[in-house]
């Protein structure tokens, strides 16, 4: 007797495991400026990852789907305009789809914008004003992949397509901003009636790859998978300094002995689906 309620236990666990539907992505009620000010956004942005140590929050409308990711932490920052980070997005809206976006691109060894560990803990404040004026006078390219029309390098300042945007508000908070057009991500074909279908986003923030003592050089390309999978959930959590948030995330890393926070990859995994105008 014990044995078949174990097992009906496990099956129920099962069956409300997959009955949770995935979180609905917020309705843009007002256009979206993407200009790395996140004065369009309900602050602070709902969600918080724990070890890519982002705040990042979901809209779309009829035409864009919007990301905004937020990092208050400035070694987290110089490693993910350093090494580069990488969004993934999967869906079977239309057909199976795969894209991927690499922005900002990881920093070239010889680039002016280049810098060791031992210049941060130094002077951190010199330094991270080095970071953003050499960030914002930069070419600000990206690279992505598997969209409908675009592929390869592109600008990341083209408001008529894929375009992103990076800045810091007073208190040095890093404000990502990203517009994706859902044609670029479904099709000329892409059917509204579809967009209950889930969407998967996987954010990687590349390790820096230890070149000296004390300095970390730039690492290309993205990867994912693998590492260990933390805590889900969507109850309500606390982010850095207390900060209340509507959803405490903790993502995947890929832990390699030996190696600190700056040289591991972090990655973090969601899924949502598109929000509509009735929502």
């Amino acid at each position: 007797m014990k044995k078949y309620f174990l097992a009906a236990i496990s099956v129920l666990a099962t069956t409300i495991v997959f009955a949770q539907e995935a979180p609905v992505s917020e309705w843009a009620k007002n256009s979206i400026t993407i200009d790395g000010n996140a004065s369009e956004w309900d602050l602070p942005l709902k969600d918080f990852d724990s070890y890519t140590k982002l705040f990042f929050e979901i809209k779309n409308d009829d035409k864009n789907l919007y990301l905004c990711f937020q990092n208050k932490d400035q070694m987290s920052q110089a490693k993910m305009l350093k090494a580069g980070m990488k969004i993934i997005l999967s869906s079977k809206i239309n057909g199976k789809h795969k894209a991927s976006i690499d922005f900002p691109l990881p920093v070239k060894k010889d680039s002016a914008s280049s810098f060791t560990t031992d210049e941060i803990n130094s002077d951190p404040r010199l330094t991270h004003q080095k970071m953003h004026i050499t960030f914002l006078a930069g070419d600000s390219l990206m690279e992505v992949n598997g969209f409908a029309r675009k592929d390869g390098m592109i600008s990341s300042h083209d408001t008529s397509d894929i375009y992103a945007a990076i800045n810091w508000d007073q208190e040095n908070t890093l404000t990502y901003e990203i517009a994706i057009p859902l044609k670029e991500m479904f099709g000329n074909n892409y059917a509204g009636k579809n967009i209950s279908k889930n969407i998967s986003m996987e954010v990687i923030i590349n390790g820096l790859k230890k070149t000296g003592r004390s300095g970390y050089g730039g690492r290309s390309g993205g990867g994912g998978g693998g590492g260990r999978m933390g805590g889900g959930g969507f109850g309500r959590g606390m982010g850095p300094g207390g900060i209340a948030m509507g959803g405490l995330r903790n993502g995947t890393r890929e832990f390699q002995p030996g190696k600190s926070a700056m040289s591991e990859k972090d990655e973090m995994k969601e899924k949502f689906t598109l929000a509509t105008a009735t929502n």
